[in-house]
């Protein structure tokens, strides 16, 4: 098959190490990544709420529709809300890196198995 890539049993332990300390670094990321998310969720919420109590209350007894009222809110929340949306996709990119970062390391260690099972080594 063209274009295919041979390793032979040292090279798939070497790259297995290596992805894992891949993965290791990744899973650190995530804490972060999520961690980050969830507090700029609650900022942009806290956000949101005081800018709806300012609606509100600005409004002087003026009479405002509903859809009115959030517009205005999602106005004075725009930053917030659009950090909590890119923190919380940079968390779903890392995430989605681990399952594939777990996926590789697996299809190695079925290599390795296979290669072990060929050659009869340890645990064929």
């Amino acid at each position: 098959m063209p274009g295919e890539i041979m390793l032979n049993p040292l090279q798939v332990e070497s790259e297995i190490i290596r992805l894992s300390g891949v993965l290791e670094e990744r899973v650190e990321d995530y804490s972060s990544n999520i961690q980050a998310a969830a507090e700029a969720e609650a900022a942009w919420k806290r956000a949101f709420a005081q800018a709806m109590i300012d609606v509100i209350a600005s409004a002087g007894g003026t009479r405002m529709t509903v859809a009115e009222r959030e517009a205005r809110v999602e106005i004075l929340t725009t930053d917030d809300h659009r950090t909590h949306l890119v923190c919380a996709a940079l968390a779903k990119a890392t995430k989605e890196s681990l399952n594939a970062l777990d996926s590789q390391i697996n299809a190695l260690r079925t290599l390795a198995a296979n290669q072990r099972h060929m050659i009869g080594g340890p645990g064929a």
